[in-house]
């Protein structure tokens, strides 16, 4: 049977210390079969309400940032200020 903790008043420090002591009284195993546990919990819960949604494929367009894109923009700048100079 599970330990119930009960205060009088709020005490951080003593939920904190519960907390710790049961944590440490389960095997490594029980930790994260609750974890796991809590997870799946969660991610039901996130699909039944609607805020859960399949990974999506998104297509990169012209100006996405990609580092070929930046570095063809930033030579194409250098060019610029080259030929400038070059005028002068």
């Amino acid at each position: 049977m599970s330990q119930v903790l009960k205060l009088d008043r709020h005490n951080e420090k003593e939920e904190i210390l519960f907390e710790l002591k049961y944590q440490l009284s389960l095997t490594t195993r029980q930790r994260f079969e609750m974890m796991l546990g809590k997870s799946k919990e969660v991610r039901e819960l996130l699909e039944k309400s609607g805020h859960r949604k399949p990974f999506e494929i998104i297509k990169r367009t012209e100006g996405s940032g990609r580092p070929d894109e930046l570095e063809n923009l930033f030579l194409q700048k250098i060019r610029k200020i080259k030929h400038r100079k070059k005028k002068e």
